[in-house]
Formats: C-alpha cells, sequence, structure tokens
C-alpha cells in the first residue's frame, strides 16, 4: 500500500510538533521556617523549601512546563515570583502581590507556567514584605531544545550563585 505526500506531510508535522512540546514537570515545595541554619552565623529563622536553603534547583527545557504544588507551613501569606521567566498570557502564575491572592498559612497553590523562548540562568524568590530577606529563594535553568543550536559550545560544568543582603534581626521586625 502506498502513504500519498500529504499522509507523509501529516506524519512529519506530527514528529515535529510531538518534539516541539515539552514536558510536564512536577515538584512539591514544603515552605516552612527553620532556626537551626545560619546563614549570617547567629539565630535567626530562615525560609527553607523542603528543608534546605538555598531551595532547591528547577531545571527545565524550553517549553516545558513547570507545575510547583506549594506547601505554606509559614505562620503568615506567601507568594512566589519566578524572576525573568516569561509569563505569557497569564499573569496569575506571576507571585506578584497585586496580580495573585498570597497563599494562606496552612494552604496550598500550584504554579504552572511555560519556559517558552527563553535559556539562561533565573530564579525565583518570596515576593510579600521582607520574606526574600529570610531565605525561600532558589536557582532556575533553562536549557535549550536540542534541535535549537546556540552558537557556544555547552559548559564544562554549572553552579548557582545566589547573593542576597541578610538582616542581623529577624525579617517581620521593622525599623
Amino acid at each position: 500500500m502506498a502513504v500519498s505526500g500529504n499522509c507523509w506531510s501529516a506524519i512529519l508535522l506530527g514528529i515535529f510538533f510531538a518534539t516541539a512540546n515539552g514536558i510536564d514537570i512536577f515538584l512539591e515545595w514544603n515552605v516552612a521556617l527553620d532556626s537551626t541554619i545560619k546563614p549570617a552565623g547567629f539565630d535567626q529563622p530562615v525560609i527553607t523549601i523542603n528543608g534546605m536553603f538555598p531551595g532547591p534547583l528547577i531545571n527545565a527545557t524550553t517549553n516545558d512546563f513547570v507545575h510547583v504544588n506549594v506547601f505554606n507551613n509559614l505562620d503568615e501569606p506567601l507568594l512566589f515570583t519566578w524572576n525573568g521567566i516569561q509569563q505569557r498570557l497569564n499573569s496569575w502564575q506571576d507571585g506578584v502581590s497585586g496580580t495573585n491572592c498570597p497563599i494562606l498559612p496552612g494552604t496550598n497553590w500550584t504554579y504552572v507556567f511555560q519556559t517558552k523562548d527563553q535559556i539562561g540562568s533565573f530564579f525565583y524568590f518570596p515576593s510579600i514584605n521582607y520574606q526574600k530577606a529570610a531565605g525561600g529563594f532558589g536557582p532556575i535553568r533553562v536549557n535549550n531544545r536540542d534541535v535549537i543550536a546556540v552558537p557556544f559550545p555547552k559548559p564544562e560544568a554549572e553552579f548557582d550563585l545566589l547573593i542576597g543582603d541578610w538582616f542581623y534581626s529577624d525579617y517581620k521586625v521593622t525599623y
């Protein structure tokens, strides 16, 4: 049985779109305070994600869909923003107060965003009040798909460098 030219075109388009679509990455984060971590050398609360400070790496590829189910175990509302990640057609995932309702204590929210048409290093952080000064931040890497060549060789190794200010007192204390 012979396959027509239109059929071959449909098969090739199907293969192209199957490889152009990203995968779904599912993450579950438990956000809490920890006073045993001493990033500045003294006792103070640190916002951790799954007990980690800094938070876990989000390692995605262009076109991937990232689902982050955040459980807020703090005693205050919480929002995360995904700095540098384009929020196309949906500001409800941006994590900025005013476009998002905060995640209330004892509840959860699942952020869903696509790492579309961008490669590089980004980061996330809590975006309410001074929570960023207490931790809760971490790295995001968006890699290129194999079908999109970059004009430089792949790095031999990668590491994440996150720099920020740290208070000497509890981040909830205002001056």
